[in-house]
Formats: structure tokens, C-alpha cells, sequence
């Protein structure tokens, strides 16, 4: 048997943009900028290593629980109430599960976030279970990360596979020893191009993974 490892935000579902103007924007309230890199950067990590990050890198004047709870209330209304499944994300759960792979999600979002949007389209159907940077003690910017989700499945890294488009996640995954697929996602298009050169498999939609 063989594993399958799908990313949540920017691959299955619609969040990218979401995610990535959380931060740009509360940090445009207070005069400040976020530089491309730190974003890319933060899309490996969950809520409270980002919530962290910025404080100190920006040297904010706020405690620790004030902002993650200011980013919290927000997320969690995005999930529940706005968030949109990226196209073909059903069919291809549908598709792997029925090709009798082990499927699970890997994922920098905090669990109780991540849930939402699975419960919501009903992603247990097809998914045996959720990895997150809190399960595994590892962001996705370490192979550690990969591997430690491979062992929990008694899968060896080169039978398993990553659907990402962070091109961070990508990297470290192939340092693990994983088959690495990208898949574009607008609000990353910039790196795209890099994605593209380091993977023998980048696809535009989910569904052109049943021709991989």
C-alpha cells in the first residue's frame, strides 16, 4: 500500500489568499510590511509558531495571547463560513481512496482549524487522518516533518507522496525521500516557476494527478 499526503490550505481548499493576507494586512494597520520570503516562510508554519514569528521580528507591543486570539476569532469564521474546496478536491480524495492508497492530510494549520473545512465537506470519508505541525513537533520547512507521518504509517518515504504548493513544503519533503508533486495555487504563482523546475510532477488542477 502506498500513501498519499495532500496539503490543506492552497491544494484542497481555497485558503491561500486568506492565509497570506492575515498577517500582510494587520501588519499594514501598523505601518508595517511583510516581505515576500517571511510569507513563503510562514506558510510552513502553524498559528502559534507565525504568531510568534511576528512578534518578534517586528518587535510588537502585544502579548503573545492577544494576537493569536485576534487571528483566531478570524479564522475561525473563515472556515466556517467562507472557505472553498479547490477544484476537483472531492473526486480526487474519491479517486486515491478507491485506488486503495492510505490518505491523510499534512498540514501547517492547527488541528482545530483544519477540522472545520474537513468536517464541513466531509473529507473523513475519504482520509484516514490529519497531520499537523502540533502532532508531528515538526513545521513543514523540516524533513523531519515527512518522515515522522511516513513512520506513523509504517510507509517508507519512497511510497509516499506530497501534493503541496509551498514550495518550502516541497523542498523538505524531497529531502525526506518522498515522490513530490506541486500544484499551482494563485496566491503562490510567484514561485510556481520554481516549483515546475525542482519537481518532475507539477499539475494545475487536482484531477491531473489521475494521469501521473
Amino acid at each position: 500500500m502506498k500513501l498519499i499526503i495532500f496539503d490543506l490550505d492552497g491544494t484542497l481548499v481555497d485558503s491561500m489568499g486568506y492565509w497570506r493576507n492575515l498577517s500582510t494586512d494587520f501588519l499594514k494597520k501598523m505601518g508595517l510590511t511583510l516581505k515576500r520570503e517571511d510569507e513563503d516562510y510562514m506558510t510552513t508554519l502553524n498559528l502559534k509558531l507565525s504568531t510568534s514569528f511576528l512578534i518578534d521580528k517586528f518587535n510588537l507591543d502585544m502579548s503573545y495571547d492577544s494576537l493569536y486570539n485576534t487571528f483566531k476569532e478570524q479564522i475561525v469564521d473563515f472556515y466556517s463560513n467562507k472557505v472553498q474546496l479547490k477544484y476537483g478536491a472531492i473526486d480526487i480524495l474519491e479517486y486515491f481512496k478507491y485506488k486503495s492508497y492510505k490518505v491523510v492530510i499534512g498540514t501547517s494549520t492547527n488541528k482545530e482549524f483544519a477540522k472545520i473545512p474537513v468536517e464541513k465537506y466531509d473529507f473523513k470519508k475519504y482520509i484516514e487522518n490529519i497531520y499537523t505541525v502540533e502532532s508531528q513537533t515538526y513545521a513543514k520547512n523540516d524533513p523531519n516533518f515527512f518522515k515522522s507521518i511516513c513512520q506513523e504509517n509504517n510507509i517508507l518515504p519512497e511510497d509516499a507522496i506530497l501534493v503541496d504548493d509551498s514550495v518550502i513544503a516541497l523542498r523538505n519533503a524531497k529531502k525526506a525521500g518522498l515522490v513530490t508533486v506541486g500544484i499551482y495555487d494563485e496566491n503562490s504563482k510567484d514561485t510556481f516557476p520554481y516549483i515546475k523546475a525542482e519537481n518532475p510532477y507539477s499539475i494545475k488542477k487536482l484531477t491531473e494527478l489521475k494521469n501521473i
